[in-house]
């Protein structure tokens, strides 16, 4: 699973798209030109690879 984060306007959310998928932005830092965020439409979004199950849901409660 990937985690994505929009820098316009701060929403989380939980991926299931396989990281085959984002190999064009190997670099998560790099925002991701295929991705867009489902509340503003923004392209600015950073992908986050969690190490687990509970980084995952810190992740998305807000608390990374």
């Amino acid at each position: 699973m990937l985690c994505a984060e929009c820098l316009r306007c701060g929403r989380r959310s939980i991926l299931g798209a396989p990281a085959a998928a984002l190999a064009e932005t190997p670099d998560p830092a790099v925002p991701s030109a295929k991705l867009r965020c489902d509340l503003c439409g923004g392209r600015r979004v950073r992908v986050v690879r969690p190490a687990g199950p509970m980084e995952l849901i810190a992740f998305v409660a807000g608390r990374r």
